[in-house]
């Protein structure tokens, strides 16, 4: 029996208080979680990423500490997607951010421009410098859990996050054509450069 600290001995509140309770309960384990989260990770990055639950309120639940400064956001379990992504812990606190408001169902336009209000009041801080960012996302029928592998359906990307810099700074367009790298949301808080390895479905 895996004893699960901090959680209820009720059953019915464990399962609303401990995210770990839950999964075991749809029948996924806290390892097979934790083995998809950190996929999108180059393979040496793997094993030192802590790997969150990331909650409604944007609160982040821990399935695995980590010692390389890496934070891996795990899959959401019985939903229709495989969707899990990566970044360093001091870009995280804004990624968070961003989900909290885009769950609010606030444009994404006003999103930016919260974050953008809250990074000036020195509520958000942005990282000392430029920070990686690693995800796959696709159909669920194209991750095997039995297996931890993913078919051609996953799409898998990597990104470097440099805040407020453009696209000219960083010599990129702003569009995408084939696999070249890319400026996303320049020239803001969530200015990026995507790196391809084949043209986005999702």
């Amino acid at each position: 029996m895996i004893r699960l600290a901090r959680c209820s001995v009720a059953l019915m509140l464990v399962i609303i208080a401990c995210p770990v309770m839950r999964l075991l309960a749809q029948g996924i384990t806290p390892e097979q979680l934790t083995a998809a989260a950190v996929l999108p990770l180059p393979l040496p990055l793997r094993s030192g990423a802590a790997v969150m639950t990331i909650a409604e309120d944007g609160t982040l639940r821990p399935l695995r500490a980590g010692t390389n400064g890496m934070i891996c956001l795990a899959d959401t379990p019985a939903d229709s997607l495989f969707d899990v992504r990566c970044y360093h812990q001091s870009f995280m606190t804004l990624v968070t951010r961003r989900r909290v408001l885009a769950r609010s169902r606030m444009a994404d336009a006003d999103v930016t421009r919260q974050i953008d209000a809250e990074v000036r009041e020195g509520a958000l801080k942005l990282p000392a410098g430029p920070t990686a960012g690693y995800r796959m996302l696709g159909p669920i029928h194209g991750y095997d859990a039995a297996t931890n592998t993913t078919t051609d359906a996953i799409d898998r990307w990597q990104s470097l996050h440099i805040p407020y810099a453009t696209a000219a700074d960083m010599g990129v367009t702003e569009e995408s054509v084939g696999i070249e790298p890319y400026a996303m949301a320049s020239g803001t808080w969530w200015a990026h450069v995507m790196i391809l390895e084949r043209p986005l479905r999702y």
